[in-house]
């Protein structure tokens, strides 16, 4: 079943590399101009009642005509002021193609890339090749292709169509002065409602990421400085897999452990059970590892994953960033709408 990790870490990446590769692309040669957020819309849905709101912006091309933009990403509660001055990113011969200037799709891009990375490592760290992962592999990728094949249209779009149809949904949409009653606005009541709603969950929401950011990057810190402990104190072996220890798990499948045997620098003969568990086994009986034990205390001992013997650091790590990510970006948007 490790395939998944690889199929959905992949797919992840490639949205996260997508998002981010559109922004850089709509924000090539462009120049940045003054604007200011005058009201919000519900952007492409056309639906009035939907959560999802989008600022809009107004500025002044260079031809001097009035121009309205409309933010790309959509949020529950607004993303700025009414009156807030931002920045709007326009060509220079063509003043309806422009971008309101934001880290949020970086932000977002970057956290879906990172999510994929995680789960493509997940695929590495566990993933064992051998009769029953190549079956179930197949198994899985054949479904997957089925589904694809069945959804795919018995008429496949043309070029043309396609970049029209990607022009329509992921472009940034900008209003004239003869167009702008084409913009969708957002329910003042339900705004001033979701604000609100906003800043009373902020007052709980605020401390508790931020909190539970600084724990994980505290528990990062630690694993870090244990594994290091451990590392200058470990010697190198050769061990062998002697063995797979089952491993109950809360949701009835187990999981299985490899029993690993080596030999020190003395000649005494060692046995440990790994920390890291899989199913299927990611070792088999007979199988040839490198193994760290602690010189002072042989039976501490591991098997050595080279860089992901971090492994723990990086997750607690990546997972205490995102989190006091969320917490500033929670406190710089709570400072925006007061």
């Amino acid at each position: 079943m490790e395939i998944i990790f690889l199929i959905v870490g992949i797919a992840l990446f490639g949205i996260g590399f997508a998002i981010v590769a559109s922004e850089v692309k709509a924000r090539r040669d462009t120049h940045p101009v003054e604007a200011r957020v005058i009201g919000f819309s519900v952007g492409k849905s056309n639906n009035p009642n939907l959560a999802s709101v989008h600022s809009v912006a107004e500025y002044v091309g260079r031809d001097g005509e009035k121009y309205y933009v409309e933010g790309t990403v959509g949020s529950s509660v607004p993303l700025h002021a009414v009156g807030q001055t931002v920045t709007v990113l326009t060509q220079p011969n063509e003043p309806t193609r422009a971008v309101l200037k934001s880290r949020l799709s970086y932000m977002l891009g970057g956290v879906f890339a990172l999510l994929g990375l995680f789960a493509i490592g997940v695929f590495w760290l566990t993933f064992n090749l051998n009769t029953v992962s190549l079956v179930m592999a197949a198994v899985i990728l054949s479904g997957i292709a089925m589904k694809v094949r069945g959804a795919w249209r018995k008429e496949p779009l043309s070029l043309e169509a396609w970049q029209a149809y990607k022009q329509k949904v992921l472009s940034t949409r900008v209003f004239t002065e003869e167009s702008k009653g084409q913009i969708v606005w957002a329910d003042p009541l339900r705004l001033r409602s979701a604000v609100e709603a906003h800043r009373k969950a902020n007052r709980f929401a605020l401390p508790v990421l931020l909190l539970i950011g600084l724990g994980l990057s505290f528990g990062s810190y630690y694993f870090y400085q244990r594994t290091e402990r451990f590392l200058q104190s470990a010697d190198h072996a050769v061990g062998t897999v002697i063995d797979l220890r089952p491993r109950d798990s809360s949701d009835g499948n187990d999981t299985w452990s490899a029993v690993v045997e080596y030999r020190d620098k003395r000649g005494g003969s060692f046995t440990f059970v790994d920390s890291f568990s899989s199913s299927p086994p990611h070792y088999h009986n007979g199988q040839t590892v490198r193994v760290l034990y602690n010189r002072e205390v042989p039976n501490d001992a591991q098997i050595d994953r080279g860089l992901l013997n971090h492994w723990l650091t990086a997750l607690f790590g990546s997972m205490g960033a995102l989190f006091l990510l969320m917490g500033l970006h929670s406190a710089q948007k709570r400072y925006r709408l007061r």
